[in-house]
Order: structure tokens, then C-alpha cells, then sequence
């Protein structure tokens, strides 16, 4: 795949992260994804393609629409693609999650292999609490 491919495939997976829909987000992935997601948050660490999916719905339990992406920078080289995007998701509160995200997303065969998600945790734990510190 050449860099437009990665660029598209991203994107679609991406689109498919805002409007919930593992279905697409499975198909553009690789069986073994993983998916890490930095420190600091109820959402963070390393996660497997099955466990990832299936947590996506806690993302929309409260919210009134989807999550809107704006894509700022996007570059790639190799297998690897970086996109820079600004989200807002409509909470059913009247609050907005609005949020910057750095992906660095791996490519095997056409699909997502690895993706790898930088944001604002202080921000989702405003939105979606903080994570359970309890032992």
C-alpha cells in the first residue's frame, strides 16, 4: 500500500471509531491488532483487537451524537501513518468531549496492525471520570 492507501484506510477506521461501528473497525484491521492508548485514563494501556472493540460502546454511553474528527496533519512513511485531529463528541449533559489526537497507526497488509493514541487525559477524565484507583 502506498501512503494515499494508508491515508484512506485510516480515515475510514477512524470515521468507523466515531460512529461506534466495530463492524468496519474489525474489517480494516488486522486479527491481532493492538491498540495502546496513553497513560493517565479510564481508557488507557494495551489493548487486544476483541477487548478494544468491545469497550468502544463505553465511549458513547452518554453522548448525544457522534464523535466528529478534523483532520489536521497526516503523514507517512513505510508501514506507518501519523494524522494529527481535533474530535468533538456531543455529550447528552449539553457537554462537548472535544479532544486532540495524535495516531500512530502501523499498517500489515493493507489493515491497521498496531495503533498507537496520544490525547489529553485530564480532558476524558472530565468527560468519562477518572480511572478506578481502587486495588
Amino acid at each position: 500500500m502506498n501512503r494515499e492507501q494508508h491515508e484512506q484506510t485510516a480515515k475510514a477506521f477512524l470515521e468507523a471509531l466515531g460512529r461506534g461501528d466495530t463492524d468496519t473497525m474489525s474489517r480494516l484491521s488486522t486479527e491481532d491488532l493492538t491498540w495502546w492508548i496513553m497513560p493517565g485514563n479510564k481508557f488507557s494501556g494495551t489493548h487486544a483487537k476483541g477487548p478494544y472493540l468491545a469497550a468502544i460502546s463505553t465511549l458513547f454511553e452518554n453522548a448525544a451524537g457522534h464523535l466528529a474528527l478534523d483532520y489536521g496533519e497526516i503523514t507517512g512513511e513505510a508501514d506507518r501513518l501519523a494524522i494529527v485531529a481535533r474530535g468533538d463528541l456531543p455529550m447528552t449533559d449539553g457537554r462537548h468531549y472535544r479532544n486532540t489526537y495524535h495516531f500512530l497507526l502501523h499498517f500489515r497488509d493493507g489493515r491497521i496492525a498496531r495503533g498507537q493514541e496520544f490525547t489529553d487525559s485530564l480532558h476524558i477524565n472530565e468527560i468519562f471520570g477518572a480511572p478506578d484507583t481502587a486495588a
